[in-house]
């Protein structure tokens, strides 16, 4: 039996990690050797995951309570668990502030690609990000911003093995049709307004 999605979500613009007042965004170590994590991004919460590339953008899609958001998870390797704990954690890459963090728990299952690798369950979702970006918010400007991403997932057994990639993005809008990024620009634009976008 699915247990239910479990979701944190923490905004700390402009605070230093070492001032983050949640216990879910301070620094952790001690990854287990052998676990491998692969971050990725969905189109929409339908399609399979899709490797995010060091340096490229994090794209968005719409999200099913309005504006565009990006989401984030991994595939990991090395992990023997049926469900894991995801955190995404967003820093300024010069300052080192801490701009956003999250965690879900959810289900995994083998990839159909590549059966060593797992991730999300494809009739469940809840390991996976959801971050806010568009329409655009001054407390939380992420839309074209170069970003430092720290993902972390961990097996919610008793071992708690986990493993932890990091990656340089920027949240842009280059998913979808020629239609769908349009709509996508006019809502991440600095003079947003709902009534010119549709």
């Amino acid at each position: 039996m699915s247990r239910r999605n479990v979701i944190v979500a923490i905004l700390v613009p402009h605070t230093a990690l070492a001032c983050a007042p949640d216990g879910a965004v301070e620094d952790r170590s001690g990854a287990s050797a052998g676990v491998e994590v692969q971050p990725g991004w969905y189109e929409t919460l339908n399609l399979p995951i899709v490797p995010l590339e060091p340096g490229g953008a994090l794209p968005l899609g719409a999200a099913p309570q309005g504006g565009h958001w990006a989401f984030v998870s991994a595939r990991v390797r090395g992990l023997s668990v049926a469900e894991v704990e995801v955190r995404a954690r967003f820093f300024d890459p010069v300052s080192g502030d801490l701009l956003f963090a999250e965690r879900r728990v959810g289900e995994v299952a083998p990839a159909q690609d590549d059966p060593s690798f797992l991730e999300p369950a494809l009739d469940q979702r809840g390991a996976i990000v959801h971050v806010p970006v568009c329409p655009l918010d001054d407390d939380l400007p992420l839309y074209g911003r170069e970003l430092r991403l720290v993902l972390e997932v961990t097996g919610t057994n008793a071992e708690r093995e986990s493993g932890s990639a990091e990656i340089t993005v920027t949240p842009a809008c280059t998913a979808g049709t020629v239609g769908q990024i349009a709509v996508c620009e006019c809502e991440c634009s600095a003079d947003y307004d709902p009534g010119k976008c549709y």
